[in-house]
């Protein structure tokens, strides 16, 4: 119960911070949201290890971040680690107070169903990625319960291509008592709500984020995917 107390209590922040970003410097913004990101992951009793300086990375260049997906909590994670802008199923737009959060933190959602809204994100995408930041995506196009790895799906990596950018493989990984852990899943028929209890039910979860080296652009975006594909497979297998 303290939990779940706590939980709304903080989205309630989460709500009140948004109604500054108007007014606040991007930089500003993403302290923000990091500072949020952490606390949401403290009181689900989360703990986060980061083999790597995201912050001093994104410092650098511009990087497509591609990420194996679990749970609606991927982004919490690596926006404690370092708050950057993702691409989400469009469906991530409908949810209660949740979606206020992420559309804040200048998310682009994509339809996939829709051949014509693809290109519209990836024009979307690939404007960000030259003038603003980083971003990161998803490219099983679902998620999984983090035992193993779907296919990438290549469309959204040509986007690196035509802007030249390079690509920085994440993986994530929950693991509890040093072994998988599968209760932070939001996958399949499991709703939103199962997936909060299953949270609230375990502590010390660990969010492991292994940032590996960085991939430069190739003229193949299959090509790009399997690259990326193999090294996130061979942390989490």
């Amino acid at each position: 119960m303290k939990k779940i107390i706590l939980t709304l209590i903080h989205l309630v922040i989460g709500i009140l911070c948004i109604v500054f970003f108007p007014i606040i410097n991007r930089e500003s913004r993403r302290n923000l949201i990091k500072l949020w990101s952490l606390l949401l992951l403290k009181i689900f009793k989360i703990n986060l290890i980061v083999n790597n300086d995201l912050k001093k990375i994104l410092a650098k260049k511009n990087y497509l971040i591609v990420s194996n997906h679990i749970s609606w909590l991927d982004i919490f994670v690596i926006n404690s680690a370092y708050p950057v802008t993702f691409v989400a199923k469009h469906s991530i737009s409908k949810w209660p107070i949740l979606n206020w959060l992420v559309k804040a933190s200048e998310t682009i959602f994509i339809d996939r169903k829709k051949i014509t809204k693809i290109k519209e994100t990836s024009k979307e995408i690939e404007d960000y990625l030259e003038s603003k930041g980083s971003i990161c995506i998803f490219p099983e196009g679902t998620s999984t319960d983090g035992s193993r790895l779907l296919d990438f799906k290549s469309n959204l990596l040509q986007t690196a291509i035509n802007k030249d950018i390079e690509i920085l493989p994440v993986a994530i990984q929950y693991l509890h008592d040093n072994k998988f852990c599968s209760a932070p899943a939001y996958y399949n028929d499991l709703s939103l709500f199962d997936s909060i209890i299953n949270l609230i039910k375990l502590d010390n979860i660990v969010a492991k984020l292994t940032i590996l080296p960085e991939i430069k652009s190739s003229f193949d975006r299959k090509v790009l995917a399997n690259k990326a594909y193999a090294k996130i497979n061979k942390v989490i297998n």
